[in-house]
């Protein structure tokens, strides 16, 4: 199994620190300097945080922590967790992850690595700073070290133990280097992640291999979008970017039954868009075909129609016994807002005119509701849009409400989506809503430029793909674009990011 890529610098060390708090024997017995452990303190809090119902099981059972490290921890469970798991329930971040890390040192240390930029980041919010404070980074990076050092030591051993415990640190970096905007370093963890799955067939994993395995699903499948490790994003997934998992209907006994199932079904028809991708570029495939490609879209169409029976069926078996909880409901509309989108997203996969889009302007609206009631179940749990979570890991209404604002050309409807976009600034996985806002403005702008007066966008227009990639500095972005039918060719256009 390959180690984890070790993305961030760490000091060399001739003899092995026995990680002892303060100083270490190995390193004082021989007349050297331990510099191995909390060289770097966190500065004192002057900001207070909001926090949910405190829990300390992770401060009270952890021996041989120092105050920062128990402060970190103490974050994490308070406000890092409900942060991640915003959008559902997550064994993952809610049971996992804490079992590990009363046991896993190396998992310990990614997490008060993750604590320390999340608390970094959540201050600069606050306190409107434009500038990160060093000693939250200092403090961050030498946890991270410290647990990338234990990790490539517990790699080497004969532990079937060991996959989950590098595939729970991997994670725990992606959400880190997604909360830094990182995005190089999160996508080498999360293909490292890909790669120690794929290496062992799923009937011999671990229960904790399965649990996570699922949780990087959930991470790659919106990847589809983003081309490579760089802040690229596309209109159509790209070659590679996706492949068709099996797809069983499975009954639908619980929320978490029917996100997977849905989930599933989003991999494939981003995998039947990449290859409608490829037919429409005219590259050369044997398999590719109108034919065979009609075939998948009616395949998948009926998949999504008996999902559709299916949840609605679940919906209306739960009401009528007992009330939904305000995450439950937030959870169901979350799998609403998502079958919206990918209804209109199958329903065009094999239209070059953008022109069936117009047809789908029910989901577009019923989108755009849909994610009203999502936030504002949010702002009903935090108390105000200040305190809603800056980053979740589970994919909520960005990239449906991105989808609207790109493929529906009805003014006040697009228009609605984007303001949506706008109310809550955050992450959700890959997706920056900063980022999306400043896409979806300027291909409306594209468009706008072809409106007639009875407001009506003509083919010829009309975006049908697009890719954008954003400059090194993130202070503009160019967007490469061909038009439906396309005439003239891909043209491009430099973007300011305000």
């Amino acid at each position: 199994m390959d180690a984890v890529p070790v993305v961030r610098a760490r000091r060399s060390r001739h003899i092995k620190c026995d990680e002892t708090p303060n100083a270490c024997h190995n390193c004082t017995s021989t007349g050297r300097k331990c510099d191995g452990y909390t060289q770097y303190r966190l500065p004192s809090r002057k900001v207070t945080l909001p926090v949910s119902k405190p829990s300390k099981s992770l401060i009270l059972c952890l021996p041989g922590l120092d105050s920062d490290e128990r402060r970190c921890l103490q974050f994490f469970e308070n406000n890092t967790i409900p942060m991640l798991v915003g959008y559902a329930d997550s064994e993952v971040w809610q049971r996992l992850v804490l079992q590990l890390c009363h046991k896993e040192p190396a998992v310990c240390h990614a997490v008060v690595a993750l604590s320390a930029f999340h608390e970094d980041y959540e201050r600069s919010i606050k306190t409107l700073k434009s500038k990160p404070d060093h000693r939250h980074h200092h403090f961050a990076l030498e946890q991270y070290n410290r647990s990338m050092a234990m990790l490539r030591r517990r790699i080497q051993s004969n532990d079937p133990q060991v996959r989950g415990i590098t595939l729970m640190c991997c994670i725990t970096f992606i959400i880190l280097e997604l909360l830094e905007g990182d995005y190089t370093n999160a996508f080498a963890h999360l293909q490292q992640g890909l790669n120690i799955l794929k290496s062992q067939s799923a009937k011999h994993a671990l229960t904790t291999e399965r649990i996570l395995a699922k949780a990087f699903l959930q991470l790659n499948t919106p990847r589809a979008y983003w081309n490579g490790p760089d802040v690229v994003v596309t209109g159509h997934p790209p070659k590679g970017s996706v492949s068709e998992v099996a797809y069983e209907i499975t009954p639908i006994y619980s929320i978490t039954e029917a996100k997977e199932r849905l989930r599933v079904l989003m991999n494939n028809i981003f995998h039947l868009q990449s290859l409608c991708n490829l037919f429409f570029r005219g590259e050369q495939d044997p398999h590719l075909n109108t034919l065979t490609l009609s075939a998948k879209q009616t395949a998948l169409h009926h998949d999504l129609t008996d999902f559709t029976l299916d949840l609605k069926s679940f919906i209306s078996s739960h009401k009528s016994n007992t009330a939904w909880t305000l995450r439950e409901t937030r959870s169901v509309d979350v799998i609403l807002t998502h079958l919206a989108t990918l209804t209109s997203m199958l329903g065009c996969s094999l239209d070059t005119t953008e022109l069936s889009y117009d047809n789908f302007l029910p989901e577009f609206k019923r989108i755009n509701h849909l994610c009203e009631r999502i936030i504002a179940t949010f702002v009903t749990e935090y108390g105000s849009y200040k305190n809603l979570p800056t980053m979740v890991t589970d994919i909520g209404v960005l990239p449906s409400l991105f989808w609207c604002c790109v493929r529906c050309r009805d003014a006040e409807t697009r228009e609605r989506a984007l303001q949506l976009l706008k109310v809550w600034p955050h992450r959700e996985g890959f997706y920056d809503s900063y980022l999306i806002v400043n896409i979806c403005r300027g291909l409306i702008d594209i468009e706008d430029e072809g409106r007639d007066t009875a407001g009506f966008i003509p083919r010829e227009f009309r975006v049908h793909t697009h890719t954008i990639e954003v400059a090194e500095d993130r202070r503009s972005m160019v967007i490469r674009y061909v038009l439906a039918g396309g005439e003239g060719g891909e043209q491009e256009r430099l973007v300011g990011l305000g």
